[in-house]
Parts: structure tokens; sequence; C-alpha cells
């Protein structure tokens, strides 16, 4: 028996060690911590991750962090850059302004005029004027006010956007509908305080006739869990805006 718990011991920390090595890996990729871009004449910030190995042309994926946050900050807890590196996608996280998304006060009538809509179609069209871009497969993802966000940006944008995930984040009230299918994966955990409202909006999602993957994490506050990423770009890369004409 001892000789048993021994070897099963050995087995536990080989398989930690492992993981840690796995995690602490340089990324294979160019990393752009403060890039910039002017959008109607105010200086907006972003950061850049461009994988050494990439199709041709690429998938791209825009990251919004949640309140408080910064593009670095989420690039520490959402660990996408590792995610980026292995599965071969472009990867930008936009800073807000004063770390925060303008989703208060936004309905169907003035999301063209949404200052970061405007941000996301301005850094779309840079980033496809430097990079081989599939337009095909352009992905939003998000965390808290980052995923209500996305959620807008989805229906302000579905031609542009083949699919969004939203982590920790409710849709925004009186925003409307997206008039294309709309692939979107919601992640909450079980013990956060959004949980049934995201419920709520997956379940009206359904029944509007749009693609979604509900995601009810166990144990989990307000966080984003990145065990759950890899599950999150195969859901994303399976969707391409060709499939909604």
């Amino acid at each position: 028996m001892k000789r048993i718990l021994i070897a099963a011991s050995i087995l536990l920390l080989a398989s930690v060690v492992a993981i840690l090595v796995f995690w602490q890996r340089p990324i294979a990729a160019d990393i752009y911590p403060n890039k910039d871009i002017t959008v109607d004449g105010t200086t907006r910030n972003y950061r850049l991750v461009v994988p050494h190995t990439l199709p041709k042309p690429a998938p791209l994926v825009f990251a919004f962090h949640g309140i408080g946050d910064s593009t670095e900050s989420m690039a520490n807890y959402c660990r996408l850059d590792q995610l980026a590196s292995r599965n071969g996608f472009i990867l930008v996280y936009l800073a807000a302004r004063k770390s925060m998304w303008a989703t208060v006060d936004a309905n169907a009538d003035n999301l063209d005029a949404n200052a970061d809509v405007r941000f996301f179609d301005q850094l779309l069209i840079h980033l496809s004027n430097h990079h081989e871009i599939d337009r095909d497969r352009v992905y939003a993802v998000g965390m808290s006010n980052g995923a209500s966000f996305v959620q807008l940006l989805a229906i302000a944008r579905s031609n542009d956007i083949a699919a969004i995930a939203a982590y920790s984040g409710s849709k925004p009230r009186d925003i409307g509908s997206s008039e294309n299918p709309l692939p979107i994966m919601l992640v909450v955990g079980a013990n956060d305080l959004v949980s049934r409202e995201m419920q709520s909006d997956a379940d009206q999602y359904r029944s509007d006739g749009h693609v979604v993957e509900f995601v009810s994490v166990p144990g989990l506050g307000h966080e984003w869990p990145t065990r759950h990423n890899t599950e999150m770009w195969n859901f994303l890369s399976q969707h391409s805006s060709a499939q909604k004409r």
C-alpha cells in the first residue's frame, strides 16, 4: 500500500510539473502591448498578439475587458495569448475609455453612433489593412461589462462578426435583436450574481432563433474560467459569416 501511495504521489507531482511547464512556456507570438489608433479625433489603445504560425487568411478575435480592468490585466487572467498561439488566430485586446464600455443608455437607435462600436469599426479596417484577415472569421469575446458590450456589438455589427463568447455579463436591455443568426456562447459561474439573468438571456436568444451554447461552471463566481478556453475556441471557430449569407 505504501508503494502505491508513493507511486501515486510521484505521478501527481509529475502531472503538476507538466501543467506548470505547459502554461509557462514561451508564447510563440509577437506581442505589441501599447498600440493606438485615432477614432473620430480620439486616441484609442489596444494590445495586439500575432502568432508566429498563422493560416492565410487568419481568423481575428477581439477581446473586451471588464470594468476597472485593462488590456494587460485581461491578458493575465484569461490567458488568451496562449490560446491564440496554439490555435493560430490574431488576437486584439481593446481598451475602454475610463475602463468601461458604453452599454449604459444604449438602444437600438443609437448603436451606429456608439463610440466603442466606432472603435471596433476603425480597428477592424486598420488590422485588415495591415494583416491578412479572414473577414468571414471575425469573433468577439468579453468579460463582465465587456461581455455585455460584445452582445451589443454583435447586434450592431452582425454582418462583420461570425460569433461571440460572453463571460459573466448579461445582454444590455433595449438594444433590439440581430437581423442575422447570432452564434453565441454564454459562460457564467454558478455562484455569479448574473447567472440567472444570463440563463434567461440564453432562453430568449434561442426563442429568437439564434445558436446558443450556455455553460454554467459549478463553484465559480464572477471569474473567467481558463479551463474552458479550448471549448470556447472550438465553438467560435466552427462559425463563419459566410454561413449567414
